[in-house]
């Protein structure tokens, strides 16, 4: 069990991230955005990825997903604690699949891949991340990245 010092650390992190990726999404609209202190690129990489997301969904006869604020926060606070903890996990998905108030939600996490495409690309290769890609009972989605940690994050 984490230390309650442990603890405080990753609650103040995702809250940091959080209400970072409240100030960027309020300022792009309510656009996807990425945590301002990860790097520049961060947000085109994010919004890169959705649209490739969006994109290979169309080409399968899917609906896109829409970006949701919600899933977004949920999202960002996982890529930050995997960041945090430098390791590449699905801890707390219940956790998150019940704050989000969803019946049903699927996540893809990704660690160190350089581009946008090579990320989908992996996750295309691996069968239950590919399967979690084409769900047709999704229809909203959230991506973070938090240095080079990714979550991918669509609920119905």
């Amino acid at each position: 069990m984490p230390t309650p010092d442990r603890l405080r650390t990753l609650l103040l992190a995702g809250l940091r991230t959080a209400l970072v990726m409240v100030a960027i999404t309020l300022a792009h609209g309510g656009a996807l955005a990425a945590p301002a202190n990860a790097g520049p690129d961060i947000d085109g990489f994010v919004r890169h990825l959705a649209q490739l997301i969006n994109d290979y969904r169309a080409r399968q006869g899917l609906a896109p997903l829409v970006p949701a604020d919600d899933l977004q926060l949920l999202a960002g606070e996982h890529s930050a604690d995997m960041a945090a903890r430098r390791t590449l996990s699905h801890d707390g998905f219940d956790d998150r699949f019940r704050r989000s108030a969803s019946r049903i939600c699927v996540e893809n996490v990704g660690w160190n891949y350089p581009t946008a495409e090579t990320l989908l690309q992996g996750w295309r290769q691996s069968p239950a991340h590919h399967q979690n890609l084409l769900d047709p009972k999704v229809a909203r989605m959230g991506i973070a990245m938090a240095t080079h940690y990714v979550t991918f994050f669509a609920c119905r």
